[in-house]
């Protein structure tokens, strides 16, 4: 119901995104751009209520106020960057304001020992910004089809819900489902065919909340575990949002390759490149769901497993990836010059119609 409503505001406002020819935005027609409103608010109610039920079994250092005003935070500086633009560099060092208020709120890495003192929780910090940053940023990346971000952390909460089932963790397995209902509500308005679109207050919202899941997944109750029998509780929830971290690594070695901006936006993703393959943008999404999907099945093996086996399936998985991002890396891109100067990414389109 609040997607109609964000749609019919953000028209009244102006809150537009407009194609824009030679560029990654090949949409036909001036389209919504406040999907992240209504993500947004039923994240943060959602999570109050899953937070305020558990706050019985959370650490007594937990403080569920720092987290949403993290959400909130990361919403309004998408938001801004929708409708004014915001230099790359601010948007990284509010994320990083973010990210250590996730850290005093108790949302932190949690395979430090304590013995370490001052330079451990340093340490442990350095992770959580680090966490936060990375899987934000991949997630923003990710959404570049429609549906395909969005769909994609769906399958990533539901294996987070069964990671935390296992746990007997019942405040990661409403966290994950705030997560996949929220999105729930939105899919059918962006795939196949998009009425709305996220915006950056939407997908880094959902980068956000995955990283904060990513932490929070499997670790209640609190019982002790260390040496390998950590392993499985660190690896897994990585191991569950692989995809997106695959993606990005992928770009990033693609275009360095090719001696191209990280930054630019482009139609060199996982996506785009089953698209030049010949499929449709449909299945395209949809392979990169199944991709998810087989993430988050080894996700789940890893949690389930002895910690050394866990390291193993890490290992595993991290080699098929490289493979298979050499394999797509061979996919044509072609690269076009506008201007005198600038170099921008141009992907060979097959005759698919447009979103």
């Amino acid at each position: 119901m609040g997607t109609p409503i964000a749609r019919e505001i953000a028209i009244k406002l102006g809150i537009v995104d407009a194609p824009i020819a030679g560029s990654s935005k090949i949409h036909e027609k001036a389209t919504p751009y406040l999907g992240g409103l209504p993500l947004f608010i039923g994240l943060a109610a959602g999570s109050y209520i899953v937070l305020h039920q558990g706050a019985t079994i959370l650490p007594e250092t937990f403080n569920p106020w720092f987290v949403l005003a993290a959400l909130a935070i990361i919403f309004i500086v998408g938001l801004w960057d929708d409708i004014r633009g915001m230099k790359p560099g601010v948007k990284m060092a509010l994320l990083c304001v973010c990210g250590t208020l996730m850290f005093y709120g108790g949302a932190k890495v949690g395979f430090i020992p304590e013995s370490w003192g001052v330079p451990g929780s340093i340490l442990t910090w350095v992770l959580t910004l680090f966490w936060f940053l990375g899987i934000t940023n991949a997630a923003n990346l990710m959404d570049n089809m429609n549906g395909l971000a969005s769909g994609t952390a769906i399958v990533a909460a539901l294996s987070i819900v069964v990671i935390a089932s296992i746990g007997g963790d019942p405040v990661g397995i409403g966290l994950g489902l705030v997560l996949a209902g929220s999105l729930l509500g939105y899919l059918p308005y962006n795939f196949p065919k998009a009425s709305i679109f996220f915006g950056d207050a939407g997908s880094m919202v959902l980068g956000f909340y995955l990283s904060f899941l990513g932490l929070m997944a499997g670790r209640l109750p609190l019982n002790p575990v260390d040496g390998f029998d950590a392993l499985s509780h660190t690896f897994a929830p990585i191991i569950v949002v692989g995809i997106f971290v695959f993606d990005t690594f992928f770009v990033a070695f693609s275009r360095g390759k090719r001696k191209i901006n990280f930054w630019w936006g482009g139609r060199d993703h996982t996506s785009h490149r089953f698209v030049n393959y010949g499929f449709s943008k449909t299945f395209a999404v949809i392979l990169v769901w199944i991709m998810g999907a087989i993430f988050g099945g080894v996700a789940i093996l890893a949690r389930i497993t002895p910690g050394w086996l866990s390291v193993v399936l890490a290992i595993g998985i991290m080699v098929v990836g490289i493979w298979f991002g050499r394999v797509l890396d061979k996919i044509p891109v072609e690269t076009v010059k506008i201007g005198s100067s600038n170099i921008r990414e141009k992907t060979f389109q097959k005759q698919h119609p447009q979103d």
